[in-house]
């Protein structure tokens, strides 16, 4: 079985040799790298062209610059493999990784879907992703496509790095990365192709780092952080097991809002006072706010802010916030 292996890359020169190298030491010997170089401006075409040239399993692409999620949907077309994996160019994988995933699948199901648990490096310091930690130890090897959102308990269902996809069913179904929504894109186009398996193997091993930088985006300013909330809650509506798993669907979108409000406050919004008003007023007035607000009451949220959220006090959140950076 051929695995195509996408891996975006934009200026991540300091990094991406790491990148490949754990790519190509893996024992699963029967792979495609594809590097999508999205119009960088550092030394990330000259790596990837190096490698290219010594290793014919490694595949060099360029676009102006698009986005990840261009970048990612160039490699889907590019890929010829039987499964797709994808790799941030920043991070990097254990030597296992692609023969773990390949071999928990029996038969090549198109209608399986395996996936592993991930690292978390901050600060020089690695952690195991603890909800994947409790999920192992459930002992549990598969979850079925009844009860799919369970993964919302144990964190492990926006990323697409951690799991092995059908090339064909992707274009069987024309599954896409959201290249218009610059935020939780990754979880629309897991929703979609979720709807389409039958089962998920869970790989009891961790072999994905994942490395958290001061640019890393879920630090940075989203200009349209709101954008992809209601089209995530009209899928998950759809889902067999909404209604079942409808406590952690509140505490998902409840952190949502909460990291909209902190988007608007974000030091690079280059909001006035009365545009972050604005903003806040509709975020607290959405569907979505509406939906998931009972999980305030139970959230270790700070206690003003709380306060201030439960009776829509949006000068009192836009003075808080600004409060909070000045003591910051």
């Amino acid at each position: 079985m051929k695995i195509s292996i996408v891996i975006p890359c934009y200026n991540v020169g300091q990094y991406l040799t790491r990148c490949i190298e754990s790519v190509l030491s893996q024992t699963y010997s029967h792979f495609e790298v594809i590097l999508i170089d999205d119009g960088s401006t550092d030394s990330t075409a000259a790596i990837s062209q190096s490698f290219a040239a010594l290793d014919n399993r490694v595949q060099y692409f360029y676009q102006e610059n698009s986005g990840v999620s261009v970048a990612r949907n160039l490699g889907i077309e590019k890929a010829s493999g039987t499964k797709i994996m994808f790799l941030d160019a920043d991070d990097y994988i254990t030597s296992t990784k692609v023969s773990d995933l390949v071999l928990a699948l029996p038969n090549d199901n198109q209608k399986l879907l395996s996936i592993c648990g991930l690292y978390h490096v901050k600060k020089g310091v690695t952690t195991k992703n603890s909800g994947f930690s409790r999920l192992i130890a459930l002992q549990k090897s598969q979850i079925n496509k009844n009860e799919i959102l369970t993964l919302f308990e144990y964190e492990n269902l926006s990323s697409p790095c951690c799991k092995l996809y059908d090339l064909e069913l992707l274009h069987q179904y024309q599954i896409r990365f959201h290249a218009s929504i610059t935020y939780q894109e990754d979880l629309l186009f897991n929703l979609d192709y979720f709807k389409q398996v039958e089962s998920i193997i869970i790989v009891p091993s961790f072999h994905y780092y994942y490395i958290e930088h001061p640019t890393s985006s879920s630090i940075k300013y989203h200009k349209q952080l709101f954008a992809a909330l209601p089209i995530i809650y009209d899928q998950l509506k759809s889902y067999p097991d909404f209604k079942n798993r409808e406590d952690y669907v509140k505490r998902f979108f409840l952190f949502q809002i909460l990291n909209n409000l902190n988007n608007t406050h974000h030091s690079d919004s280059g909001m006035t006072l009365k545009e972050q008003y604005r903003s806040v007023r509709q975020i607290l007035n959405s569907d979505i706010y509406e939906f998931c607000q009972s999980a305030l009451k139970t959230n270790s949220v700070h206690f003003l802010l709380k306060f201030l959220i439960t009776f829509k006090c949006y000068s009192g959140i836009v003075l808080f916030y600004k409060s909070y950076r000045i003591l910051k």
